[in-house]
């Protein structure tokens, strides 16, 4: 108890840990007040090129680009026993975008080819076929529908 009556508790330093060592030499100023470095985060392989993939897969023009690179970065991550998770959400975004533009593609292709395929068999000028009309002319086409 202390002599104003608060309870303290009192810790000891072992004694093995006063005493310094015999051959002990004491640190000069400048040595004993500088710190060690923090220590650096480990540098994770592909894991730069996983962020720079997953920033392409959301742009539709290079989503090809953005799936290589993904896998790339995927397997120099789990060469050295790492998981990358930029590289993962890269190669799933990239893959599912790769897989709605071809969607996209084969509705719009043949319907652009039948057009094509109209206007070259009724020759130039303005036709109407059931509910569409075809302006057909040497380098272009338009193909306007009637609703109703």
């Amino acid at each position: 108890m202390r002599a104003d009556g608060d309870p303290a508790m009192i810790v000891r330093m072992p004694e093995h840990l006063d005493v310094a060592p015999a051959d002990a030499q004491p640190l000069p100023p400048a040595q004993a007040l500088t710190r060690a470095p923090a220590p650096t985060p480990a540098v994770i392989p592909g894991r730069t090129l996983g962020i720079v993939a997953f920033a392409l897969s959301f742009l539709a023009l290079v989503n090809v680009v953005a799936l290589v690179l993904g896998l790339v970065a995927l397997l120099q991550s789990r060469r050295v026993g790492r998981g990358n998770g930029f590289a993962i959400a890269a190669i799933v975004i990239a893959s599912a975008g790769i897989l709605i533009g071809l969607l996209i593609l084969s509705l719009i292709v043949p319907t652009l080819v039948d057009a094509a395929q109209t206007c070259a068999r009724l020759g130039d000028g303005v036709h109407e076929v059931g509910t569409s009309t075809y302006t057909c002319t040497p380098t272009s086409f338009n193909v306007m529908r009637r609703l109703g």
